[in-house]
């Protein structure tokens, strides 16, 4: 059996190990949920083509399942250690200063654009909703009213909902527009790219809701389409 350490190495080691371990265990929280979320966002929104995007995300989820049991792993290694029930290594102190180096790394090379992703998957998240949410209103007023609404602003003046929803309302997500919950009325369906909310009336059948942007969302769609 290995010969006890000096207490300051063993504190010293677990000093070192608690500096990285925390962070990486936030990090696998993170890539956890961000995989989870990512798996409902395409089945909620599912299409042909995001079948190579399923797939993808299902790998990402496993890596992220390992990536907790590796913590989990270390975390019993740790409170081993306390409890002396294991003594470290001779070179315990190099390593643990090695996993510090690739904790201030990892986020920069892995974490990050999983964490951009993952705000542009809440944000388009966020539009579509604001969008259905806004079809849903319109149907209520004619309802409540028995015709449809000249404008969207009719709809908060009418007190169907409390007001018109924000697009592009999320920071990180690299959208093309600024946030803004303004409404136009057109006379026709062209996109003129604004980056708001559009509104095309018709007298014999139901008016069009759509998000004024030709861009396309990670989906390979313009915003216009939905």
């Amino acid at each position: 059996m290995r010969q006890r350490p000096a207490r300051k190495m063993v504190r010293l080691v677990l000093m070192l190990r608690g500096a990285w371990l925390v962070p990486v265990s936030l990090m696998a929280l993170a890539y956890a949920g961000y995989t989870l979320y990512t798996l409902g966002h395409l089945m909620r929104y599912p299409a042909g083509s995001a079948v190579p995007e399923f797939l993808e995300a299902l790998l990402g989820a496993g890596l992220g399942a390992a990536f907790l049991f590796f913590t989990w792993r270390m975390w019993k290694k740790t409170w081993d250690l306390m409890l002396d029930r294991i003594y470290p290594e001779p070179s315990a102190v190099l390593w643990q200063a090695a996993w510090i180096v690739l904790a201030v790394i990892l986020p920069g090379l892995v974490i990050w654009p999983k964490v951009q992703h993952l705000l542009l998957y809440a944000g388009e998240g966020a539009n579509k909703g604001g969008l259905s949410q806004l079809k849903a209103a319109v149907a209520d007023y004619r309802a409540a009213k028995g015709a449809y609404p000249a404008a969207l602003e009719e709809l908060e003046r009418s007190g169907v909902i409390k007001k018109l929803p924000a697009l592009w309302d999320k920071r990180g997500a690299g959208f093309p527009h600024k946030p803004s919950s303004a409404a136009a009325v057109y006379k026709t369906a062209a996109p003129r790219d604004s980056g708001d909310w559009a509104y095309v009336a018709a007298k014999d059948k139901a008016p069009l809701v759509f998000i004024d942007c030709t861009h396309k969302d990670s989906r390979g769609n313009p915003w216009s389409a939905y």
